[in-house]
């Protein structure tokens, strides 16, 4: 595919990244409208919880093969499919008569999530051209950030305010609004020449695969519990919690933006940056103690976590034979991440031992650093 005027390439890039926002609010609805979804379906509040840990297992169980499945479709079509899916997926949760259905609803979205994620970073890098395929990158996961920092918050604020069926049903419009738009200014994208499994699984993508699960991992061991990590170490309630956690979500923004306009010029110090970051703000987290300290630790995480999908996508991208087949791997590392990272986590908290997830954290974040320092994948191109 040609890339287009610029102006033409910023309208489908935004599109792009208003998908991923709606893809990321649609993904976390669980968690926004906990309490709300809880009583409508007349099940406990853990019983809603399984509809994010289900998702994630169907994502991580399904990507590979349903990748594999639709490699030789084109792109866009890819895009809009899976997004499509989403839009049908809270349609029906909104009109669900009971827990079962609800079940049944997030599995159709969970199916489509791993193949969205697989092309929407390899369509982004093809809009700009493969040399700014880690900034392509960054923009479209803006949407990403954003959703944590406005669409969680709000998709919450519209359940207490008009009830979790109409906020629902506004993310499913939102969803097909976003498909109508990226097929009205993405042009067509012919799939790329299939390499078979082998071209996604050559060995310069193993270090980025194995970065990716030690630092996703320890990022969900203690982000997954971030008020709590708030209120124990900040000793912060209430508005105040929610306060700092709007600045960690700006910072979030910020480093999202300072990543990716080094990540493809420097990707191993932006890499490095990101992982060793992590590990820095957790270990102050535990010298400090409590505190104002604490409570800019916590804001200051947001600016390596805000790259790390940003400096592993990339890497995919760079080194890939096949980008659907290997992001999709890599979708797998990180899925896996997120599920051993909150169980870590939940475990510590269950035990009254909130600083061992922010030590495993910490230990991850020095792990997954050398693992960067010596892998190929992260090496300047020139």
């Amino acid at each position: 595919m040609r890339v287009g005027s610029p102006s033409r390439t910023g309208v489908a890039l935004a599109a792009l990244s208003a998908a991923c926002f709606v893809s990321v609010t649609s993904e976390n609805l669980p968690v926004a409208l906990l309490p709300q979804l809880a009583e409508g379906f007349a099940v406990s509040e853990p019983a809603v919880g399984l509809l994010m840990t289900g998702y994630a297992l169907v994502v991580a169980v399904s990507v590979v093969p349903l990748v594999a499945l639709t490699v030789r479709w084109d792109r866009r079509t890819a895009a809009l499919v899976t997004v499509a899916a989403v839009a049908v997926s809270n349609l029906l949760l909104a009109v669900a008569p009971g827990y079962a259905v609800a079940v049944l609803a997030r599995l159709v979205a969970a199916a489509g999530h791993g193949v969205f994620w697989s092309v929407v970073a390899a369509m982004a890098a093809r809009l700009l051209g493969p040399e700014r395929g880690g900034r392509a990158t960054a923009v479209v996961f803006a949407g990403n950030s954003l959703a944590f920092l406005l669409g969680l918050p709000l998709s919450s604020w519209l359940g207490a305010t008009i009830g979790w069926r109409p906020t629902v049903l506004t993310v499913a419009a939102a969803a097909a609004l976003s498909a109508v738009v990226i097929r009205l200014t993405v042009d067509p994208m012919p799939a790329g020449p299939v390499a078979g499994t082998r071209g996604a699984l050559n060995r310069s993508l193993w270090p980025v695969n194995l970065a990716t699960l030690i630092v996703v991992t320890g990022h969900f061991a203690a982000f997954t519990y971030i008020t709590a990590i708030i209120a124990d170490f900040a000793h912060l309630t209430g508005p105040a919690t929610s306060a700092l956690l709007f600045a960690h979500g700006v910072a979030g923004l910020l480093g999202l933006v300072l990543i990716g306009r080094g990540v493809d010029g420097h990707p191993r110090a932006t890499a490095l940056l990101v992982t060793a970051g992590l590990a820095a703000c957790m270990i102050v987290l535990l010298v400090t103690g409590s505190g104002v300290v604490a409570g800019a630790a916590v804001v200051l995480w947001a600016l390596p976590a805000a790259g790390i999908g940003v400096v592993l996508q990339a890497a995919v991208l760079r080194v890939a034979t096949h980008p659907d087949l290997a992001s999709a791997v890599y979708i797998v590392a990180f899925q896996i991440g997120i599920a051993a990272g909150a169980g870590v986590g939940g475990a510590a908290l269950g035990h009254g031992a909130l600083p061992v997830a922010v030590a495993v954290a910490a230990v991850c974040g020095l792990l997954a650093t050398a693992v960067v320092n010596r892998s190929r994948a992260f090496r300047d191109r020139r």
